[in-house]
């Protein structure tokens, strides 16, 4: 993934290089531009596999730049055959650039002094040479790569659901595919149950905030921490907005190249917007990087205004300073956290588990089903990316569970893992038994019971249908110190741990079960349960209940 960054970085700067025809500009416009927090923070490098799809993106903005300049249409086509199979986000530099294309063709021909064919008689000279000119476009070449991106990502797209129809035994029909379900999710055509991100209010809000992270490098931004909140900076959002703006009104006095300039701009807005469905939400914050366009335009603009005022020394001077905003960003970035190795750590220790979890799961060339449960989404990620195979989305046919809450009653498979303990299946399974034999332990009875075993809450459900656990689960916590509590939540007085049962929970044998660790503070109250967000914005509690931990 960071292989894929650098080489993302270095088609920009190739390309800027021949937009600006100047190398100190190209560079110090990169070296500003990826000095941006997400491009430093490494869960977002492999979330989503943004970095491959980033790189795709430069690949063929690179053509284009190549295609622009010189002619050269043929090295464009494998360019953007090659980058739809690494990621679906090339589509986002195609609504404007060949729209854009189209127009400046139009006008060429409608100004060319070549002659149409004779006209109808009723036709006026005029009108006989725009539709001439309207008729050659069929014959653009930006028509053209509009058509090639086309048939080339729908045949891949029939290919995948193909394959994956086989590999379900050709018993799940295209509406039930799992690709198929998670497309139409993103798009928007089945609702969503976080709205609140979806208003128009709200979501070019969170855009605009995005924009405005990317367009200042770390080393001057606030902490790292504070930009990741729910709520979006409001200093963020204006920065956004006069970066956006000023990019395109720098467009409008710097016509060299303002086609490609200007999809350069527009492309994330134009990612964005059809995905609505799945950019607007705070925790895919890994889609900002995607805002680079905005960042890249920006200090080109700014730099090409420079040199128009002094000369090539002073352009070069800031490349140095560039090359320091960037160290410094970067250096910054590692010092986040109180611990400066937090994240690293954390990563390189999931990989370390998930790799003694393949060892102990192999069994010649039988592959072992785990389910994994009670993790963050980020940290499922990764474990879905080193226990590629291995894994069930519905667990009725686990052999295995991985989890982030150690069990003390239960010998681990692995017990030397520091983030994620290997079990098997019968005796994890057993445990919830027990759980429920203890009839002391059962705080809630509803939907779901919830027991209080030692540090952890259980969420069981027997007879679960998969509509049972499709609901948010919301899990507050108020603690008896409030002082206790992390910086972003003292304002509310508890402890936000809601999740959702993919997330945190297995299935198997009709009976669902989560179990969510608790924090080590002490806890005076415990309110949870599921909610249903109405199309009105308000939520309905399918089942709700509180636990008094202290008189």
């Amino acid at each position: 993934m960071l292989l894929c960054y650098a080489a993302a970085a270095v088609l920009a700067y190739l390309s800027l290089r021949r937009l600006a025809s100047n190398r100190w500009i190209a560079l110090t416009a990169t070296l500003t531009a990826f000095s941006s927090a997400y491009f430093l923070y490494y869960s977002d490098a492999i979330s989503g596999e943004t970095a491959i799809d980033l790189f795709a993106v430069m690949l063929v903005f690179h053509g284009m730049a190549v295609f622009e300049q010189e002619g050269r249409f043929r090295q464009l086509l494998p360019k953007i055959c090659l980058a739809l199979l690494l990621g679906w986000h090339v589509y986002a530099l195609l609504p404007p650039y060949i729209p854009f294309g189209l127009m400046r063709d139009l006008y060429k021909k409608t100004r060319s002094e070549v002659s149409p064919p004779p006209p109808p008689p009723i036709m006026s000279t005029k009108a006989r040479r725009t539709l001439y000119a309207a008729l050659s476009l069929l014959r653009s070449r930006y028509l053209t790569l509009g058509m090639v991106a086309l048939l080339f990502g729908v045949s891949v797209l029939t290919f995948n659901f193909t394959n994956e129809y086989f590999a379900l035994n050709r018993e799940t029909p295209l509406t039930e595919l799992p690709s198929f379900k998670a497309m139409i999710k993103r798009i928007g055509i089945e609702p969503s149950s976080h709205s609140e991100y979806l208003s128009w209010p709200a979501f070019p809000e969170r855009q605009f905030y995005r924009i405005g992270i990317m367009s200042l490098p770390y080393a001057f931004s606030p902490s790292f921490v504070e930009q990741r909140i729910d709520a979006p900076s409001r200093l963020f959002v204006i920065l956004g907005i006069a970066a956006f703006g000023a990019s395109l009104i720098g467009l409008l006095f710097f016509r060299r190249n303002n086609i490609l300039l200007s999809t350069l701009t527009l492309s994330g807005f134009c990612w964005a917007l059809p995905m609505r469905h799945n950019t607007a939400y705070p925790w895919h914050s890994f889609y900002t990087v995607f805002y680079i366009g905005v960042a890249l335009t920006l200090f080109s603009l700014i730099l090409l205004y420079l040199l128009r005022l002094s000369n090539k020394r002073v352009v070069a001077a800031l490349s140095v300073a560039a090359l320091l905003i960037f160290v410094v960003s970067v250096l910054r970035m590692a010092t986040h956290l109180d611990n400066p190795n937090e994240i690293g750590e954390l990563h390189q220790t999931v990989m370390a588990d998930s790799e003694t979890i393949r060892k102990s799961t192999e069994d010649g060339d039988l592959i072992h089903y785990i389910a994994i449960s009670t993790f963050p989404e980020n940290i499922m990620m990764t474990f879905a990316y080193y226990l590629s195979g291995r894994i069930v989305s519905y667990e009725r046919t686990a052999d295995f569970v991985v989890t982030g809450v150690h069990i003390d009653e239960i010998a681990s498979l692995t017990p030397k893992n520091r983030v994620a303990f290997l079990y098997e299946w019968n005796d994890y399974h057993g445990h919830i038994d027990e759980i429920i034999k203890q009839a002391d332990d059962l705080i809630i009875r509803s939907h779901f019971d919830v027991y209080l075993s030692g540090s952890n809450l259980t969420y069981v459900k027997d007879d679960c249908r998969e509509d049972d656990a499709v609901p948010p689960f919301f899990l507050a916590l108020f603690p008896v110190d409030e002082s206790a509590l992390p910086v972003e939540r003292k304002q509310h007085g508890f402890d936000n741990l809601d999740f959702y049962f993919d997330n945190q929970a297995v299935q198997r044998y009709g009976r669902c079960i989560a179990i969510t660790p608790l924090p080590d503070y002490d806890i005076a109250r415990i309110y949870t349960g599921q909610y249903i967000q109405q199309a009105d914005g308000s939520f309905e509690h399918p089942w709700e209940g509180e636990i008094h931990l202290t008189q």
